[in-house]
Order: structure tokens, then sequence, then C-alpha cells
């Protein structure tokens, strides 16, 4: 970690000078209103150089006060030269002193940049504790609450972090490729910010996107916000609509990128965008998007948005990858991390959504992919997490949430054939004598006081919160008590989309993925009636077991 130590820099003492770190380091002299920012292998020689220049040169008028010298056991030159063009571009737009340099430094490229931009992060946080620095904000508004999304809602330190982290590495064109390289075929690098479900990702995009758009230095420049699931794009839609400085407009589509030009695209949930693999009716769409950009026909909607945007802020969690259509992990990071690309990465790391704390999403991935060393069912605290025996007694419940505090579903994996669709008057799921229908619709479902008692299903809740939610776990799965495995259950899976095709390994990890998901969609709770009795034996050890009501 970076420590900043302050000098007085006005009474000549240099010698009697004791740093903690005595290795290569950044500097800022300041006076109050003005400052000049270096870089040196010896910080009090370099001081002492400063002090003694003739009155004649450039910096000798500024009378600086202060040296705040930045510095830390890892600090190495190329590293320090990088900090030093970083702050003077930085500290240029953020205004807290008139910057005097004359030129930016140097922008070298190195083997562990992604490591050392991580360190300025956190670096920069404690510029701001010292005052050395303005915090970017953005304009705040305090309101009802009314729309979850709104970039008027307060974000929390570490989300204003992740925004003013994005912000500050496009003010300081971090991500453009040197000049001696620009010609050899080196890209944009993509700015990558990952996070677990719940660690806020699309409150951050959706500011980030507010901010962009009502900021002198970008406002005129074409950015749009990309999702590629339906349903969560219609949800942020309807936020910008009611959002001033904002249209709903701005809220796209992949294939839209495909039809204009972009100087910068934030595109959320990325671990959704897809490939040309069982998209079905959207196939042909696909292929004329392809060609409308003269890409090759197996390119893809990443493709897209690389291919026809200046500059890229991607939201990834791999995690979440669910069908064969999304991209996979190794396909996504082969093009980001590719060496004539490359990518800025930025991480959340703070759960927002769920209350039971930043331990519960480990704990279900863990309990789905049978590494959990627990020994008994596990409680979180101000969270109600519980295992029902009984449907009706689960639907019951989450219907009562329902009514006392709203966005309380039940969702399940496809286990179930969509056979209301051609008879209104018959259920699609019937567990227990207890009758419930397929989501009806898919964008807008959540919003739709008239869909609240139907089943919704990873393509209506992705990237959206639940206070509650009642997830059903259904006979697509099963627990082989011979060869102690969890296993997928084929002909007990009905999604044509994501079976049509696939290697069993990869089927068992699309749908162990879509529960994973539906089971970390709520903030309050969550409740879990599994249909397989050895599937619910084993979940018994690990979930707290909702005895049934009398």
């Amino acid at each position: 970690m970076y420590t900043i130590e302050t000098k007085n820099f006005s009474n000549n003492d240099f010698n009697t000078w004791e740093l903690m770190f005595d290795y290569h380091c950044v500097y800022i002299l300041e006076n109050g209103k003005e400052a000049y920012i270096g870089e040196s292998g010896n910080a009090i020689q370099r001081a002492k150089k400063h002090y003694r220049e003739s009155p004649s040169n450039r910096l000798k008028k500024y009378n600086f006060k202060r040296i705040h010298i930045i510095n830390a056991e890892c600090s190495e030159e190329t590293p320090a030269k990088h900090f030093e063009h970083l702050l003077i571009r930085l500290m240029r737009i953020d205004k807290k002193f008139k910057i005097v340099n004359d030129k930016e430094g140097e922008n070298p490229i190195y083997i562990r940049r992604n490591q050392f931009e991580a360190y300025f992060d956190k670096l920069w946080i404690e510029l701001e504790k010292k005052s050395l620095v303005n915090k970017k904000e953005f304009q705040v508004i305090l309101n009802s609450g009314m729309y979850k999304y709104s970039p008027y809602t307060m974000l929390t330190e570490k989300q204003q972090q992740a925004v003013d982290c994005a912000v500050r590495v496009l003010d300081s064109e971090e991500t453009h490729p040197p000049k001696d390289r620009s010609e050899k075929g080196y890209k944009e690098r993509t700015i990558l910010i990952s996070g677990d479900a719940g660690t806020g990702k699309t409150l951050v995009a959706t500011s980030l996107f507010y901010y962009l758009k009502n900021n002198s230095r970008y406002k005129d420049k074409k950015i749009a916000l990309v999702y590629s699931n339906p349903a969560i794009r219609k949800e942020i839609q309807q936020v910008f609509k009611q959002t001033d400085g904002l249209e709903k407009k701005f809220v796209i589509s992949p294939i839209d990128v495909t039809k204009q030009f972009y100087d910068i695209v934030i595109c959320d949930e990325a671990h959704r965008l897809r490939q040309n693999k069982n998209l079905v009716f959207y196939k042909k769409n696909f292929e004329n998007a392809n060609k409308r950009l003269n890409l090759k026909s197996d390119s893809d909607e990443l493709d897209w948005i690389l291919k026809n945007s200046g500059r890229q802020i991607l939201f990834y969690d791999s995690k979440q990858i669910s069908c064969p259509c999304d991209i996979s992990k190794d396909s996504f990071d082969g093009r980001l991390f590719d060496e004539k690309r490359g990518v800025r990465l930025v991480q959340l790391d703070e759960q927002m959504r769920i209350q039971a704390g930043e331990k519960y999403i480990p704990y279900i991935y863990s309990i789905l992919y049978k590494k959990c060393k627990m020994q008994k069912p596990k409680m979180f605290k101000n969270y109600e997490f519980c295992l029902f025996s009984d449907f009706s007694d689960m639907v019951k419940l989450v219907r009562e949430k329902e009514e006392s505090v709203g966005l309380s579903r039940l969702c399940g994996g496809y286990a179930w054939k969509w056979i209301a669709k051609k008879d209104k008057s018959l259920f699609d799921i019937i567990i227990d004598g207890e009758g419930v229908k397929w989501n009806t619709k898919s964008s807008g479902w959540l919003s739709n006081q008239s869909t609240k008692n139907e089943m919704g299903s990873i393509y209506t809740l992705a990237g959206l919160d639940l206070n509650y939610a009642g997830v059903v776990i259904g006979n697509d799965l099963f627990y082989d008590k011979a060869d102690n495995k969890i296993k997928v259950n084929k002909k007990s899976f009905y999604d044509g989309k994501v079976k049509k095709g696939v290697k069993d390994e990869d089927l068992k990890a699309f749908v162990l993925n879509t529960y994973a998901v539906l089971l970390t969609r709520a903030i309050k709770g969550t409740f879990v009636y599994v249909c397989d009795e050895n599937l619910r034996e084993y979940l018994q050890k690990f979930i707290p077991y909702k005895e049934e009501s009398s």
C-alpha cells in the first residue's frame, strides 16, 4: 500500500527528513493554489534540487510550501512514471490545484500494469483524505426510492469509488494505447468492472452513465447503456424516462450498437451477451447484424460492442453464465485480455443487495457445487433463509411477504413444460396439489401486480432484485446417493435453448448457475422448496429446515 508523507518544503531542513521508504517515488509540490508533480529515485535529493533552483527557473516563482512524497515498498521506476502521468492528467481535471507541469509525463506499458493501477485506485482515496484532490461526486438527490436503479440513489462509499475510478480512467485516457503502438494494431483497453451478484453493478452503471451525460467533457459524446436481457432493459428504460437529463432511448440492446457508432458503450450484465448458438427466432437478426458490421458469421454481441464503439465499460460476473448462448468466460477473456487490447480492472466486492452479507453468495455456490464444509445448517443474521418440505406453506409465505413488503415472487428452473401458453385455463406447475402458472410475460413481469402469483424464471429475474424469493428446485436436478453427486435429469428439463447440443457437464453447470442466480436475487430472505427428496435431504444439511404448519 502506498503512503503519503508530507514535509515542509519551505524551511530548507531536507537533511533531517526520515522517509518510511527509500524507493523510487512520486511527489507533489504545492503552495495551496498551484502544484507540480514529479517522480524521482531519491526524494530528498530531488527536493534539494528544486529548492536551490535559480530565481529564473519557472518553478521558483510558485514558492511551494509543502512536498507530498508518495512511496511504497513495492515502488519501482516504471510504475512511478505511470503514476506521475495519471496524477498530472487527473489533477488538472480535478482543479483542486492549478497543475503547472509543462508535459504530462510518460505512459509506459509494463507487465504488472493492472496490478499497479489497482494500487493507484487506493492511492486516490488517500489523496482525497489528505485534501490533495477534490472528491469527485456528481449531484446526489435524495428521493423516495421509487426507482431502485435511479442514478439519484445515494451510493455507498465503495460504489462511489467504483464510479470515481471509472471516470478517472476515462479522464486520464489511461486506456489509450501508447502512440508508438497505436499504428501497430493495439486497441483501446476496455474497463472491466467485476463483482458478485448484489454488489451494485447496475446502480453503478446507471450512476456512471448519468455522470457522463451531465458532465461538460462527455455530454456531447454519443453514449449508450446496453442490456442484452429485455426484462432488465425495460426496467432501466423506465428509470431513464423518469430522470431529468436522461432519456429512454439511451438504454439499448446489443443489436442497436450495430446500427451506429458510439463513443462510449457501458454494458451492464455483460455475462449475458450472446453468441449465435441456440438463438431460435433471433438467429436471422444476429446474422444480419454481423453483415452490417462486416464481421465474420461466428461473431457475437461482444464483437459488436468492441467493433462499433470507441471505449467500453463492461460489468461482468462469469458465475451468472447460465445458457449456451451466453458467451463463455474463456471466449470473453480471450478477446479482452488479448495483448493488443487488454483491460483496466475495477473490482466491486461489497455485498449491497443481500442482507445476509458477503458470505451468503459463496455459501450458495459451495452448496450447489458440493464444496461446503459446514457440519450443520448455517443461519444468516437479519436474513430469512429456510428450506420447506411443504410447497403450499412456502407459497403462502411468499404471498404474505408480497402483501406486506412487495417484490416477493416464486421462481424456478425450467423443470415444467409451458402448457398454459396454449391453454390459459391450465396450470404449468402443480406441486402438492398447488397450481402455479409460468410468467405470462417476461418484460415488465416483476412490476406488474397482475402477475404476482406466477412463477418467474432466469429470463424474467436476471439482474433484478426481489425482497423475498421462493425458489423451487424442480426435478431437473436430483441427488444420486450411489455416486454422491448432484445430477441433471434431462427428461425433466424443458428449456430447449439451453439443452440443445450441450454436453452433460456443461448442461449441469448451466442449470446449477441458474439456480444460484435465483437463490441470490432476494434482499430480505430466500425460501427453498426441492422436488427431489434425496436432494432435499442433502440441502437440509446446509439450509435451516422449516417445519410444516399444523
